[in-house]
């Protein structure tokens, strides 16, 4: 996983502290590591007919940072839930 350094805006892979200015992204990469551990429980609960609850973790893990994965998970969880209007909303924003 990759996280942004908020200070200069480099690029890391590892942490915790950031490649080129050394701040300490500890926090980041935990952000990031729960976003993705929120990310499959949502893809878990949708695989078993559980719309409502992936809806609830996909709307976490956008919460914690908005992204393509979980916009267009967003998307598709609005569709089987039958709510068109959110589902093409959440589709626009994914480019």
């Amino acid at each position: 996983m990759t996280v942004t350094c908020p200070v200069c805006r480099a690029v890391n892979d590892t942490g915790p502290a950031c490649r080129r200015c050394r701040a300490d992204l500890a926090l980041c990469f935990a952000v990031e590591s729960q976003r993705k551990h929120t990310l499959c429980a949502a893809r878990a609960a949708a695989a078993d007919s559980q719309v409502n609850d992936a809806l609830a973790f996909a709307e976490s893990a956008a919460k914690m940072r908005r992204g393509l994965d979980a916009d267009q998970l967003l998307a598709t969880l609005h569709l089987l839930a039958g709510d068109f209007a959110s589902a093409w909303a959440h589709y626009r924003k994914s480019p």
